[in-house]
């Protein structure tokens, strides 16, 4: 290693130089491994602590030698005192930790995110919480998108528990052709894929383990003729594991559209779902509020039933748009029940589906170049 002719000496410049100075035993600079623990400048002499991974390390005067030519390297500097000692066993298992992540993250499988074949919009619909109507409003949304005049599809990708086949009424099976399998339509029209549309008895419990459901997941959406769609809209199971994190990685979502309801324990546990989407880069295109209120039939009082409503206080706090309220009212349980969820009517949902349609907008530009993101990361 040639001298370098410099004029102030710096602890920069012999951090630069320590850099260069390998551990023998694990291969990672000491600088990387935090071995260096003090730099004393004093005129032309230099003074460093290396502490070693390991107490009587055999290797100790290797890396003595080696930290010596780094700083008598460096222009200026006539002497170098190297003193060693050794990491506490807390910083050592900190330090294991570390480089453990490190590994992680250096191995971890890259995501190769699913061809978009001509969708416009990819929307995923969750809430991490169950009961809170989230497939209800997936189906809704769909069906206010196909009124204003939009092709538009569902994927049930509630492997264990789908429901969306129910309530449109569908019993008609997937069907293979030359361009893939395809999907059901309902009576106005939308495309439905549903892990139930494919079996005999709808009714029989699918009992299968994470990488079945995310090999499902893939498959429902990779190997379906979609065709030309302004929108998919995706109905995810409530929680945090295997099949949202499918969606997330795998496929080419635009965003999420969050569903909630006015309850404390229901906005903590969608709260998790909401951290998972934003941990893994997918935008959330705002919030929906289910069985806000009930109105009275006769006087058109607006009654609370499960507390005051905050969702527009919810939305601000994940920092995202409110898109409005749904009421409780029985018609949708005696028309999902019946197959019928196309003969019901709200007001609210057209202006829901105007909001979603104005935020998307807003998000083309930042999902052209969004990077699939694991986990792990």
């Amino acid at each position: 290693m040639g001298r370098k002719k410099i004029g102030r000496i710096d602890k920069s410049e012999i951090i630069d130089e320590l850099k260069r100075v390998i551990d023998p035993e694990i291969g990672i600079s000491i600088v990387d491994l935090n071995m260096v623990r003090r730099i004393e400048i004093d005129g032309d002499k230099v003074k460093v602590k290396i502490a070693l991974t390991v107490p009587n390390c055999p290797l100790a005067n290797t890396i003595k030698s080696d930290v010596e030519k780094a700083i008598m390297g460096i222009g200026g500097i006539k002497a170098a005192d190297v003193e060693l000692t050794s990491m506490t066993k807390e910083e050592l298992d900190a330090l294991a930790a570390s480089l453990r992540q490190k590994e992680a993250r250096r191995t971890a499988p890259s995501i190769d995110r699913l061809e978009k074949k001509g969708i416009r919009n990819i929307i995923a619909i969750v809430s991490g919480k169950g009961g809170v109507g989230k497939s209800f409003v997936t189906g809704m949304l769909a069906i206010e998108l196909k009124r204003q005049g939009h092709h538009v599809g569902i994927l049930d990708a509630d492997i264990t528990g789908s429901s969306i086949a129910k309530i449109f009424g569908l019993r008609e099976r997937l069907t293979k052709g030359e361009l893939g399998i395809n999907p059901v339509s309902t009576k106005s029209g939308i495309k439905v894929v549903s892990i139930n549309l494919a079996m005999e008895d709808p009714t029989s419990p699918i009992v299968w383990r994470g990488p079945l459901i995310t090999s499902a997941i893939k498959q429902l959406y990779q190997d379906v003729y979609w065709g030309d769609l302004h929108y998919l809209l995706i109905d995810l199971p409530p929680g945090t594991s295997d099949a949202p994190l499918t969606v997330f990685q795998s496929l080419p979502i635009d965003g999420a559209i969050v569903v909630s309801s006015p309850q404390d324990l229901a906005t903590m546990v969608v709260k998790k779902a909401i951290n998972m989407a934003k941990r893994m880069n997918v935008p959330i295109i705002g919030l929906i509020e289910n069985m806000s209120y009930i109105e009275c039939p006769k006087c058109k009082e607006k009654i609370e039933l499960y507390g005051s409503s905050r969702g527009f206080e919810f939305a601000e706090d994940i920092g995202t748009r409110f898109l409005g309220k749904i009421p409780v009212d029985s018609n949708i349980s005696i028309l999902s029940d019946q197959g019928r969820l196309e003969d019901y009517t709200n007001p609210a949902f057209i202006e829901i589906t105007r909001a979603i349609r104005s935020s998307i907008e807003g998000l083309v530009k930042q999902t052209s170049t969004r990077q699939p993101v694991t986990w792990s990361q």
